[in-house]
């Protein structure tokens, strides 16, 4: 670039008068400023306050009946305006749930609302807590303050009259080139060259520096954006990748596909809290494969895998999808939930399982052996003192109950109170095996 001597554009009565017009500038809009800072506070609050009320009715009885992924849909969608960051919901029974970050908010503002009971007499169930991102009411005031300093230097352009056609010529129009430009630019057109209409100069001077300026930063601002993209999009795959196998990692079992124990001890106190609210029954059948330690010392653990595999494939596609689940307990062992069930119509489900178990699962080897394998059950129906432990105490002597006496068959836990009915066939022979209890297989 050739050598110029700067041209200043100001002379000494604009540097006069522009030292005028900054001391305006700064007193009225700090005074404008500050008066919608009073007023947007106020409308912000109320806007997001508005926005939670509307959603606790139905987090109100969410919380009351118990149901973990209403709350969480409803505070997803509180956090789909952009003023909530961070959403935090403490039930009076003493869970928490959150949503959103709290971390990269600059400026935050904790709201808190008690959340009432269905009915207004049961008092509150828990408190909703918001924590308000206030950058979008920062934004707000500074657009604003902006607009209020436009309309003072409007008004200072009175002042600057006399000199207005050299400041149009020299200053005035360049700019406007170069605002025009910068608002119709889009990210796709950085690379287009900027240039201004102007006569012939000699001099070189802060205009020439601004658009110079510019220029370079289009040129930077290109090659990072080309960089920041690549990087973007590589670290949102492997977010996603990671967050998808997080996911089915926590809740299910890696092998069969079903829920596994962690589900099973999250999920299972709300079961128990639904019907012994509403009255219904619910009951679990533990099931257990018989002889599985001498499928998997005879045949080799993979085969082993295999039956597992299989047998929660058959157990699953005999369950309501809508209404049971399965869940893998321990080894051999699972757990079957049925909601809404008496004792009497577990038995029957547990006996078509059991039958279909028997009927179906033959498995025939590479090497022409073949066996098949049959699976024992412990049922048990909540009483209204039952706890998780209780109740799976009593459905897994039920099981023992069942392997002591023969193995392929159904007990219920009330057996020793009631005539209930046991299920029992006779267990099969597995190439040569006794049908007698050995080692440590149940």
């Amino acid at each position: 670039m050739s050598r110029f001597v700067q041209e200043p554009i100001a002379s000494v009565l604009l540097r006069q008068l522009f030292k005028w017009v900054i001391l305006c500038v700064v007193l009225f809009s700090t005074l404008q400023g500050w008066l919608n800072y009073r007023a947007g506070e106020q409308k912000f609050e109320t806007a997001v306050r508005s926005v939670a009320e509307t959603h606790l009715p139905l987090l109100s009885v969410a919380i009351w009946d118990i149901e973990p992924q209403t709350i969480e849909k409803q505070m997803g969608l509180l956090l789909n305006s952009p003023d909530v960051a961070w959403v935090a919901i403490y039930t009076s029974t003493g869970k928490v749930f959150t949503q959103g970050s709290k971390e990269n908010v600059s400026q935050s503002q904790t709201l808190r609302m008690d959340i009432p009971a269905p009915m207004a007499s049961n008092g509150s169930v828990g408190t909703l807590e918001l924590v308000l991102d206030k950058s979008s009411l920062r934004s707000e005031l500074i657009r604003n303050l902006i607009i209020a300093i436009l309309e003072i230097l409007v008004l200072a352009l009175v002042l600057l009259f006399a000199v207005a056609k050299v400041l149009k010529r020299d200053l005035e129009q360049p700019l406007h080139e170069l605002a025009d430009y910068v608002r119709k630019l889009e990210a796709n057109q950085l690379g287009a060259v900027f240039s201004l209409h102007r006569r012939k100069r000699r001099g070189y001077n802060e205009i020439d520096l601004v658009v110079d300026g510019f220029r370079e930063m289009q040129s930077s601002l290109q090659r990072h954006i080309r960089d920041q993209d690549q990087l973007v999009l590589e670290r949102t795959q492997q977010l996603e990748t990671a967050l998808a196998t997080l996911k089915t990692l926590s809740n299910t079992d890696a092998l069969t596909q079903v829920f596994n124990r962690q589900y099973f001890n999250e999920q299972m106190p709300a079961e128990l809290t639904r019907a012994l609210r509403y009255g219904r029954p619910v009951a679990v059948v533990f099931c257990d494969i018989d002889f599985f330690k001498q499928v998997n010392d005879t045949y080799g653990h993979a085969i082993g895998d295999r039956v597992l595999i299989t047998f929660a494939s058959l157990v699953r596609q005999s369950l309501y999808a809508d209404r049971d689940w399965l869940a893998r307990y321990g080894g051999e062992e699972f757990v079957i939930v049925l909601p809404e069930t008496d004792l009497n119509a577990a038995l029957e489900r547990a006996e078509q399982i059991r039958k279909k178990v028997e009927s179906d699962l033959q498995f025939f080897l590479e090497d022409g052996r073949h066996f098949s394998v049959t699976t024992s059950f412990g049922v048990a129906v909540m009483e209204s003192s039952d706890s998780v432990d209780t109740l799976m105490k009593r459905a897994d002597l039920c099981l023992y109950e069942a392997k002591q006496n023969g193995r392929n068959q159904v007990r219920p836990a009330l057996l020793r109170r009631t005539a209930a009915p046991v299920f029992q066939v006779h267990a099969p022979q597995v190439d040569g095996w006794q049908n007698s209890r050995g080692g440590s297989d149940r």
